[in-house]
């Protein structure tokens, strides 16, 4: 039995992996470097032996809620996968958030905060997302953006409130958590083909929260977190041959249709020494996600088989990492609030050792069982983020801000549908109080100007990723 070694294209990583499949239905595999792939089942082509490539994606579908939705194409990489902030002035303060939670999103952001309302609280916004310029190239020839609408539109929503002379309060929110992926029509390949690739995927979360004001320095919080994740990702599809990747084979994908739902949890704390000072904390653990119910489809027209589907895939070992927030806000001046922090993303443990499981082909004599680990690029992540609210007037606040975060995927585990390599954000806006109930805001971020360069067996040397996007945020809110 003969070995070849070819690479595969994964959502999250470069792969290289040597593959073995038996046609009588005995098959191995070995990992050189990050994965394997295994494949078992009997093709019913008698008692020789083959090479069979097998390709692996990621994926999530587009989302819907009340007063919730991402349109697909959604592009929201900002921290990792997740958002800066949520809600107008969590973002517009550049996510500095956990020592200054006071709205109604405080369920999600600091669910302590909570105790700093003094009524009812209802908060919503809409962001439309702008892709000014991002685009691929590569050594192909490629130059290439993503799809012909450059526009995304999302939104999220909360209610909290402070029950009257009770120390306690309690809230939920409806928020898009996160998400990344892009899709592009007509790569030039290496296979002299030219095909498509993409990648859509986000968390969607509800979170109930309670808080505890434990004295008038310290208050408590905890939030409970209901996360869906799906998605879907093809990897030129229309495309297989038996001798084309580093003397091996390559057959393309389609992954989709799979979802999933994990709990997640958030603490939270704001602590005031003096007056005009708060320390925030929050802790997130870490959360599974299981995938399940999609399913793949690989092109092995190469062989007789042809396209095979198989009907049932799920994909294992996705999850939200693990997090801590620290931060400090105080006022310099009576008018003015000025908000740091500093945010810890475990990705490396969250999202490293994956594997796709497919059963029940649709085609007679396909292997009846695909098994795909794999190992991703994330590496863990800091963030530093800077806020500040100044009083413009009696009715208007003035909100701008500043978010830096380590890209955590790097070198030659990028590839063009995850690229998640913005790293620097700033905001600017306002909320605006049209009476004593009502209060609108609005506001603008930018991701300034950022490219990655890498190589690897897929996209060939000098390939890059260029990434210009700005959102604009609009608010509305009310307090009764």
């Amino acid at each position: 039995m003969n070995a070849m070694a070819c690479c595969i294209f994964s959502s999250m990583a470069r792969m290289q992996v040597r593959v073995e499949v038996d046609l009588s239905g005995n098959s191995a595999a070995s990992s050189p470097i990050r994965g394997w792939i295994q494949a078992t089942g009997d093709i019913g082509l008698g008692k020789k032996k083959s090479m069979v490539n097998f390709s692996r994606g990621l994926s999530l579908p587009a989302l819907v809620g009340a007063l919730l939705f991402a349109i697909p194409g959604l592009a929201l990489a900002i921290n990792g996968m997740y958002l800066a902030g949520y809600g107008n002035e969590s973002i517009l303060m550049g996510g500095a958030d956990v020592a200054v939670a006071r709205d109604a999103f405080a369920a999600t952001n600091n669910p302590s905060g909570m105790t700093q309302l003094t009524k009812q609280a209802a908060d919503a916004e809409l962001a439309l997302e702008n892709d000014i310029d991002i685009s691929h190239t590569d050594s192909f020839g490629n130059y290439r953006k993503p799809r012909a609408d450059h526009y995304s539109v999302y939104g999220n929503a909360a209610y909290a409130r402070r029950f009257e002379n009770t120390p306690y309060a309690a809230g939920v929110a409806l928020v898009v958590q996160g998400g990344i992926g892009w899709t592009y029509r007509g790569l030039n390949t290496q296979f002299g083909t030219r095909d498509d690739a993409s990648a859509l995927f986000a968390v969607v979360k509800l979170a109930p929260a309670v808080a505890w004001k434990v004295n008038d320095d310290l208050s408590l919080g905890v939030m409970l977190g209901i996360n869906y994740f799906g998605g879907s990702q093809e990897f030129f599809p229309n495309t297989a041959c038996s001798v084309c990747l580093l003397g091996g084979p390559f057959n393309g994908f389609r992954f989709k249709g799979a979802s999933g739902i994990g709990l997640s949890s958030k603490w939270g704390l704001q602590y005031h020494p003096t007056p005009d000072v708060t320390i925030g904390v929050t802790y997130g653990t870490q959360t599974s996600i299981p995938m399940k119910n999609g399913n793949l489809r690989i092109n092995l027209s190469n062989t007789p088989l042809g396209v095979v589907r198989y009907d049932n895939a799920k994909l294992e070992g996705f999850r939200l990492p693990e997090e801590l927030a620290v931060g400090l806000s105080f006022r310099p001046t009576s008018s003015l609030l000025v908000s740091l922090e500093d945010k810890w993303y475990n990705w490396t443990d969250a999202l490293n050792n994956l594997q796709i499981t497919a059963t029940n082909p649709r085609t007679p004599g396909a292997p009846a069982k695909i098994v795909i680990p794999s190992t991703a690029g994330f590496i863990y992540q800091h963030v530093l983020a800077a806020g500040l609210a100044w009083d413009f007037s009696e009715k208007t606040v003035v909100l701008a801000g500043l978010n830096y975060g380590v890209q955590p995927i790097q070198g030659s585990s990028l590839n063009p549908v995850f690229a998640p390599i913005p790293s620097r954000h700033v905001m600017l806006g306002f909320n605006h109080n049209i009476d004593a109930e009502w209060q609108w805001g609005a506001g603008w971020e930018l991701y300034l100007p950022q490219r990655a360069t890498y190589s690897n067996a897929v996209f060939g040397t000098d390939a890059s990723e260029r990434n210009i996007t700005s959102l604009f945020h609009f608010a509305v809110s009310r307090r009764w």
